[in-house]
Parts: structure tokens; sequence; C-alpha cells
């Protein structure tokens, strides 16, 4: 398994995404209610080609070999889920990592160049949403500096119980 390189994300790069976040969402089940399903990868992958075609979109990949191992996506916060007209926040999307990529520092490297494609686009704060049932993502981003904002609240598109978090872009 080579070293993941960091490269922009492309429109082709969507179907890849798509599966890279139905395989993230493969633990989900272990802390959400009876019944509950992931989002479809096809609607995934829609919604992907709409963001990856906006240039006001900023999205990474992490490729090992031929296979994309990790993404990360920036969103600007009017224009992303529950949007909010705050022109210095921006969203973070799919965080997510390849299993055999974990513990390899890899997640902190996408996170650290997600944040420094924040403070080039003069974003002052950055958001996202995160399971609270996601422990393991929770305390990854409690590391990088982000902290929770507000009480928890239930989001019907992932059919989930969400946790607002925020962090100084610097």
């Amino acid at each position: 398994m080579s070293d993941p390189v960091l490269r922009g994300a492309e429109l082709g790069d969507a179907p890849a995404l798509a599966a890279g976040m139905t395989e993230a969402l493969a633990d989900y089940p272990a802390f959400t209610p009876a019944g509950w399903t992931a989002p479809s990868e096809a609607d995934e992958e829609a919604h992907l080609r709409v963001l990856l075609a906006d240039p006001g979109v900023w999205a990474c990949v992490a490729e090992s070999g031929d296979r994309i191992v990790g993404q990360i996506m920036l969103v600007p916060a009017a224009r992303a889920a529950r949007p909010v007209d705050e022109p210095a926040l921006v969203h973070l999307r799919n965080l997510f990592v390849a299993r055999e990529h974990w513990g390899g520092g890899l997640a902190t490297a996408m996170h650290a160049a997600a944040v420094e494609a924040a403070a080039q686009r003069g974003y002052m704060t950055m958001r996202l949403f995160v399971a609270t049932g996601q422990q393991r993502a929770r305390r990854f981003y409690t590391r990088e500096g982000w902290a929770d904002v507000g009480a928890p609240f239930f989001d019907p598109r992932p059919d989930l119980e969400l946790q607002e978090m925020r962090r100084p872009v610097r």
C-alpha cells in the first residue's frame, strides 16, 4: 500500500466519493436507532456532482495507488446543509478516511489542508455537523480544536441526531 497523496477532487471522482461515504457509514448502525439506513449512494453521488461543479466549493481527496482513500470538502455555509448567512463561515463536509488508513495521520493531514484552504479563501470560522453517537469522530474534532455549539438537533435527511461544532480558522 503506497502512502496517500492529496489532490484536488474532480467531477469524475463523484462515484468514488459516494462509495467512500457508503463505506464510512457502515459502522453507524452500532450507534443509530434500530432500522436506520444510510443515505443512498446514488443520491450522494448526484449531490456531489452538483457540489464538485461549484467553483465556491473546495474538495480534496487522498489517493493510494489507484484508489481514493480519503475525502474532505468545504462548502460556503450559505449553500450548505442548514444554510446560514455568515460570509466568514465555511462548512466542513465529509471527512472520511478508509479504515485501512485509520491511525496513520491521514485524517489530520486532510483536516490541516482544509483549514489552510479555508484561510486562503478568507474564512474566519469553520462549522461541521457530527452524529452525536459518532464518538470516534467527536474525539478527533475536539483534538483538532472544534467545540460544540448549541444543543444537538435532529436532521431528517440522514435521520440522525447531530451536533454542530465550530472552530476558528486561525
